[in-house]
């Protein structure tokens, strides 16, 4: 027999039991290492604040249901517009930023037709297409370094900024939208991609809500249940398009126009830039309705996004109001005197 001593704890924890001998005393060699299995999930950080964000969200949906007793289908759409709510104060200060904005523009087209009579003395006529090109270069660089000290004059977010803070809702609206599906039932959501234990997905972060499975909204049986008739889905469509339309659909023509005048550079750049994402945000409201069609959706989300997109109807002119939206003055052109007798051209 060993000492008690030689059998402390730390020697056992060394030992390999399955090398021990029939008597029942485990062999003091050194344990080999075995290869680590790996589970196909684990509670990692993002899956954490995705589960986190997911039962929050809930929280509100069922918090609103209970303290206002509203049924769901009204319930729902009233939550969605509390969550909007909360974006008002970033749509007047992004709005507003866009006034500034607006403001300094003549003071840049003032500032642009002095450099190019500068440009005219730093780079002769008549030279060559290269020539051109830099001058154009120069105006551009001296633009761009005057843009930036009127904006910080100003105080003006830059452009990235304003628009991140725009769609900085998107996140909110995504997860929400997660939600209600998983309370319906329907376990086909974005973010269950990054929930799934074993390859299913986690009824357990937002289990199914049984009052969404026994309430009835006029001709749907249950807000689980797909409108048949297309009659919310083309509501909602309605509601998206037009929200959509007034605001970027009837700014692209004068995009376009506005481009097409402009030189080369990175001020046009940024124009095609916003131009391609006003296009892809005015497709995107013709084909969400048509989604939710195709999927069968339950009629939850759809009264969900129907309730968001109507209280940004709503929201639009009433920021506008807020932030007093004035059109800039234009500057005046520089003429010629003419002489008595001639008109004007």
């Amino acid at each position: 027999m060993f000492p008690r001593r030689a059998l402390s704890t730390r020697c056992l924890r060394h030992a390999s039991i399955d090398s021990a001998p029939a008597g029942g005393i485990p062999s003091l060699r050194p344990r080999i290492p075995r290869t680590p299995v790996f589970r196909s999930f684990h509670s990692s950080r993002p899956n954490r604040l995705v589960a986190e964000a997911l039962q929050l969200s809930q929280e509100a949906f069922q918090g609103v249901h209970s303290l206002t007793g509203l049924p769901w289908y009204l319930s729902i759409p009233l939550t969605a517009t509390l969550f909007r709510l909360l974006s008002l104060p970033i749509l007047y200060f992004t709005n507003k930023s866009v006034q500034r904005e607006q403001k300094i523009a003549p003071i840049l087209k003032g500032w642009r037709e002095a450099y190019k009579w500068r440009a005219r003395l730093q780079f002769p006529a008549g030279g060559t297409e290269e020539t051109a090109k830099k001058a154009e270069a120069w105006v551009q660089s001296q633009l761009s370094v005057r843009h930036k000290l009127l904006q910080k004059s100003y105080k003006i977010m830059g452009s990235w900024s304003r628009g991140a803070l725009q769609i900085s809702f998107l996140p909110i609206y995504i997860v929400n939208a997660d939600v209600i599906r998983r309370m319906a039932g329907d376990e086909r959501t974005l973010l269950s991609l990054f929930t799934k234990t074993n390859g299913k997905v986690d009824t357990s972060i937002v289990p199914p809500e049984p009052g969404l499975q026994t309430e009835a909204f006029s001709w749907i049986p249950t807000l689980t249940s797909p409108d048949e008739l297309w009659i919310l889905p083309l509501a909602f469509g309605a509601l998206s398009v037009t929200s959509t339309w007034l605001a970027v659909g009837k700014y692209i023509k004068t995009q376009q126009r506005t481009i097409t005048g402009m030189p080369l550079g990175p001020m046009r750049t940024r124009q095609v830039v916003y131009l391609q994402i006003s296009q892809f945000v005015m497709a995107a409201s013709f084909l969400f309705p048509a989604l939710i069609i195709i999927w069968e959706l339950p009629t939850a989300v759809t009264l969900y996004f129907i309730g968001s997109v109507g209280t940004q109807l709503v929201q639009r002119p009433l920021v506008r109001w807020l932030v007093g939206n004035k059109k800039p003055i234009e500057p005046l052109e520089a003429r010629l005197p003419k002489l008595k007798g001639e008109k004007e051209t």
